[in-house]
């Protein structure tokens, strides 16, 4: 317990010290500072306290009733009228001021503030200005150097009176060293302060390390390297992030210029190859025997260079989707592209629904066309409707290990030539609200989107 009471008091001790110290560092400063305004304390001494203190502005309702206060103002205004409730110190002093009469020596002295607020000079001088009054004036109705004193705010006034030797008034300090009462604009002591390893503020009631007066003096907050570091870091980083999204997005541009040059290009070589094909087709009896083995190589392969510059024409104008729903018979539909791509066709039932014909209808057709050249037949097409969502499953047959399917679906495809079929694919279904799913095996590629039934004027029209 002992131990407790000593430590206590070692830490009181230390926090005194250490309070001291912030108001002996502030002291310091300021001694090597010229300040905007001294007054002598001497000279603030030497005024009445009533001079100074702002209550003193405000007509006297404690010590005169409304009736004498009323009386007065009417007589200093008219210099004529009634004054038998005022008292005989103040009949006398309006009378004698507005008879343009002397006071008896020393009466400013005994009666400096006036009933109706302000000093007795200030009301005298209104009718008789006598220079030598000056020095009875309320420090509000000065206008000498005294007169600083009246920019001060009450509470300030209030402190001075009280004793205290540091003020605060609008960012300017105004401190009491025993001989003067300096005042310092914040332009000079801030940076002062500041080089002192001090944080001043006008008191309140947040922590303050040491109260003086009206001020509040803490230890300035020593700048931390990370604090100055992580701004800069985090500012690297945005510009870089930008940087890489810019660079990523010109790369896109060029690929996509790219592209399109290399699909308008290759059409034209591709319809004549084509018409080569259709030319050797007609005239396939003619052919050598060894000719007509390697026909079907080259009319594969022009077909397959046909359906890329197909697939890659409708990759360039996917960010151009036209996602108009149109009314479509879903059996009739489905069995249409079943029919085109040699597939089994199954329906779990029979539906009209408002759906992106041009777009779905890509969307298999890509698929389709993938799975006819690298699964193995038959092909199946199964769709589920549940009444808020349409379900198509592609199943190809194909046998695509685990991490082959990982792959078309990390990189989007680039697999076995699905690549360009899938990344159509999957960006028109996210722009028709729906999503792609690749599983297996066997492989089956899932399309899922919101769906619909036609409106009664889309059904008689499609009927």
């Amino acid at each position: 317990m002992f131990r407790a009471i000593c430590y206590c008091l070692l830490c009181g001790h230390a926090a005194i010290a250490a309070a001291g110290e912030l108001s002996a560092r502030l002291e310091a400063a300021l001694a090597e500072a010229r300040p905007a305004q001294s007054l002598a304390v001497a000279r603030v001494q030497a005024l009445d306290e009533a001079l100074i203190d702002p209550a003193s502005l405000q007509p006297a309702w404690a010590r005169h009733d409304l009736r004498a206060l009323r009386q007065l103002a009417a007589y200093e205004r008219d210099c004529a009228g009634d004054l038998s409730a005022v008292s005989a110190p103040w009949r006398d002093f309006e009378r004698a001021r507005c008879g343009l009469r002397a006071l008896p020596a020393g009466w400013f002295r005994l009666y400096p503030v006036h009933p109706l607020g302000g000093s007795s000079a200030w009301h005298w001088r209104q009718r008789q200005p006598l220079p030598e009054l000056a020095r009875w004036l309320h420090v509000r109705e000065r206008g000498d150097e005294l007169g600083q004193l009246g920019a001060l705010s009450d509470d300030n006034l209030d402190a001075l009176l009280a004793g205290e030797r540091w003020l605060w008034q609008d960012g300017a300090l105004w401190r009491q060293d025993g001989t003067a009462w300096r005042r310092y604009e914040a332009a000079v002591w801030r940076p002062l302060a500041r080089a002192a390893g001090l944080d001043v503020a006008a008191a309140s009631g947040g922590v303050c390390a040491e109260k003086l007066g009206g001020l509040c003096l803490n230890p300035a907050a020593q700048a931390s390297p990370w604090r100055v570091a992580l701004p800069g870091a985090a500012l690297l980083l945005l510009l870089g992030g930008l940087a890489l999204w810019w660079q990523r997005r010109r790369l896109q541009r060029e690929r996509r210029f790219a592209l399109q040059m290399l699909t308008h290009e290759l059409r034209t070589p591709i319809a004549g190859l084509a018409g080569v094909v259709e030319g050797l087709r007609r005239d396939f009896d003619r052919l050598p025997e060894s000719a007509q083995d390697r026909f079907g190589d080259l009319a594969g392969g022009v077909s397959r260079l046909r359906q890329l510059a197909e697939a890659s024409r409708h990759y360039l104008s996917a960010e151009r989707l036209d996602l108009r729903r149109q009314p479509l018979r879903l059996s009739t539909w489905l069995a249409d592209v079943a029919e085109r791509h040699q597939a089994v066709f199954c329906l779990s039932g029979d539906a009209v629904l408002s759906l992106p014909g041009y777009w779905l209808t890509v969307c298999l057709d890509n698929l389709l066309a993938n799975a006819r050249r690298h699964g193995r037949p038959p092909l199946r097409l199964y769709a589920e409707w549940d009444g808020r969502r349409l379900r198509l499953d592609v199943v190809d047959g194909g046998d695509l290990a685990d991490y082959r399917l990982r792959r078309l679906l990390r990189r989007g495809g680039g697999d076995q030539g699905m690549g360009l079929g899938l990344a159509i694919v999957r960006r028109v279904l996210a722009r028709m609200g729906g999503r792609l799913r690749l599983s297996g095996p066997p492989t089956t590629f899932s399309l899922q989107l919101p769906a619909q039934p036609a409106r009664e004027h889309e059904h008689a029209a499609i009927d």
